[in-house]
């Protein structure tokens, strides 16, 4: 169990000394952490990472107390966090998924593929000029409120945050997509909602040779009407290129007028008025029959749940700093820390696996409790020499805390207006003592 595990953690405590090392890259000063403090780079970061979400003073004595020292204050934490570029944090997720993944022994497969969702969701932020200058935001008739424009990738099957970009309110979410597809391989099949659907993204991932299985709406192209009407399961078609040749020349690609795209429509009732139309260019139907897909595309739901983690569990919406460049490192640290509870979940499934064989209606890891019960530990697995005696403890702590799976569980999704306010603010003036 712990093999993996300390191997990796070991690896991000390595790319913090080599981070040291390269200033010009991540540090605003080559001179910034070469004096001997109490808060050096490697603290500083493990800080940012193990969530802090109260009073800086609280969260501060009881971080220095598990190193036996003093605290340093909140000015010199503020002081020493901005030396330090957001840049370096995003690349320590990378470092982070490039180490899970460098070793897939143990990662699930659907047919030999790595399935991943991809979703964009918003981040209340608060007021502040900087803030609403850097991300910008929504307005109402009862005022404006600063809002970031957030996009993940999610292994689906292992949980895992594979890639995460934090932009302004009004970037567009097929912005991520693209940069997503970026560094997708031939191994993966990304899954989209139908906020993606478009011919520009089918063409890319054609082009890139990388899978994928796209919702779309039953009127989004004469094709897509003509199947729906035609009553069939599914069939192959192509799709004209149309208004997008301009577009994808600027772009550097070469298509013409007759450029097409060769997909595979499928139909999937889902005991609704509209069916579900999803594309793909999975197109070989005995590999992949029209059986198979309503299981895939409902995968993607595990995006939909890690933004409900890392947006009401981690409360990722709380930042320890005021400054654009906190909310950078805040973003990225908190999607260190939920691939770091996943990788711990993780090791909880046998085990979990054994409970279930005695019982008549599965049970699973309380995810809300178990992130709280991680928290006071995460630096602790930073810190120690020996991480494994922590591993243990935790992994018990979690199968302790276990609730009743019901499965076929579905509550209705009323449409609202969209609030000025998240579940979990940040206020400037007031940060909770406990």
């Amino acid at each position: 169990m712990a093999t993996k595990l300390t191997r990796i953690l070991e690896g991000m405590k390595s790319f913090l000394q080599e981070a040291l090392n390269s200033p010009e890259k991540y540090l605003l000063s080559a001179k910034s952490f070469t004096r001997r403090r109490v808060l050096s780079l490697d603290k500083l970061c493990f800080f940012l990472v193990s969530q802090s979400k109260r009073s800086l003073s609280i969260e501060l004595d009881e971080y220095f107390a598990s190193y036996g020292k003093l605290p340093c204050t909140k000015g010199a934490l503020s002081k020493a966090r901005y030396r330090v570029l957001w840049c370096l944090f995003k690349d320590w997720h990378r470092h982070f998924i490039s180490l899970v993944y460098a070793s897939p022994k143990g990662l699930l497969r659907w047919k030999g593929i790595f399935l991943k969702g991809v979703d964009g969701t918003t981040l209340y932020l608060f007021k502040d000029s900087d803030i609403e200058k850097e991300f910008g935001g929504q307005s109402n008739k009862h005022g404006r409120t600063p809002m970031a424009r957030v996009g993940l990738e999610v292994a689906l099957l292992n949980g895992y945050c594979t890639q995460a970009q934090i932009q302004p309110y009004l970037t567009s979410e097929k912005v991520f997509a693209e940069a997503f597809l970026e560094n997708s391989s031939e191994k993966d099949l990304l899954i989209y909602d139908r906020n993606f659907a478009g011919f520009e993204m089918i063409f890319k991932h054609l082009h890139q040779k990388t899978f994928f299985v796209m919702r779309c709406t039953t009127s989004f192209n004469q094709a897509v009407k003509k199947f729906v009407d035609s009553g069939e399961k599914e069939i192959e078609t192509e799709f004209p290129i149309l208004k997008n040749i301009g577009i994808l020349r600027k772009q550097g690609y070469e298509v013409n007028a007759q450029t097409v795209v060769r997909v595979r429509l499928l139909r999937i009732d889902i005991g609704q008025d509209e069916p579900e139309v999803l594309i793909s260019n999975l197109m070989c139907p005995k590999k992949y029959p029209h059986a198979c897909f309503k299981e895939v595309y409902n995968y993607r739901w595990g995006s939909e749940t890690k933004f409900d983690q890392i947006k009401n569990k981690l409360q990722i919406e709380i930042f320890s700093g005021h400054k654009p460049q906190a909310i950078y490192q805040d973003f990225f640290a908190t999607i260190i820390a939920a691939n770091r509870y996943n990788m711990i979940l993780h090791q909880c499934d046998q085990e979990l696996e054994q409970v279930n064989k005695t019982k008549s209606i599965p049970v699973a890891i309380n995810q809300n409790v178990s992130i709280g019960l991680l928290k006071p530990r995460l630096m602790q697995l930073f810190i120690d020499k020996k991480p494994n005696s922590i591993l243990k403890e935790l992994k018990n702590l979690f199968l302790n805390h276990v609730e009743l799976v019901r499965p076929g569980r579905m509550y209705p999704r009323t449409k609202r207006v969209q609030g000025l306010n998240g579940k979990h603010q940040t206020f400037k003036n007031y940060r909770r003592a406990c």
